[in-house]
């Protein structure tokens, strides 16, 4: 705010109108600096997932798209109604193949389960496993389920599902689709 005098300046912070709150330091709205516009091209979203590297765009579509349904002006239903509408047609839908791809990093100092429950399978297979730091694209996909030495079912591990993106287009392997969209939610 300019008041004339260098004695006192404050910063322009955002005003965000409508607005949602989703958790601490978690919220999305539209922001008004110039003119009032309910149909930015950009949501303004501090702490939302959505935005995070790695993401797969599955995730950042349905995100997205909830954003903007529940900051519509004319919307009349709760958030919930609203998730439960777009995942319920988000099951249906055909998805490109890309979207469903997740980028992860080769850390093997790092106790990410997932990470090195899947390079021990490519090391099995004698696949390529990347170089430590080195990025790597995944999807997840359907799979038979698997049983220990006494014959019991196993719980289902990521890791064991995850495989290239490459061998999966290459094998026509099907996508399991309920994991994203249970990520999508989590």
């Amino acid at each position: 705010i300019k008041s004339g005098t260098s004695y006192l300046k404050m910063a322009y912070e955002e005003v965000l109108f409508p607005i949602c709150f989703t958790g601490k330091k978690k919220y999305f709205g539209i922001g008004h600096e110039d003119i009032v516009n309910f149909k930015p091209k950009n949501l303004f979203m501090k702490g939302i997932d959505t935005v995070k590297q790695g993401k797969f765009q599955l995730f950042k579509f349905i995100g997205e798209r909830i954003m903007r349904e529940a900051l519509d002006i004319n919307n009349t239903r709760s958030i919930h109604e609203i998730v439960e509408d777009i995942l319920r047609e988000a099951r249906n839908k055909e998805w490109d193949f890309n979207e469903f791809i997740v980028m992860g990093t080769w850390k093997p100092k790092k106790q990410n389960l997932y990470n090195i429950r899947f390079m021990g399978r490519m090391r099995e297979k004698n696949e390529r496993i990347p170089n430590p730091g080195e990025r790597f694209s995944y999807i997840v996909v359907k799979g038979l389920p698997l049983y220990n030495k006494e014959g019991k079912k196993e719980p289902h591990r990521i890791g064991d599902f995850m495989e290239y993106a490459d061998i999966t287009k290459e094998q026509n392997m099907e996508i399991d689709i309920n994991y994203y969209l249970g990520a999508t939610t989590a």
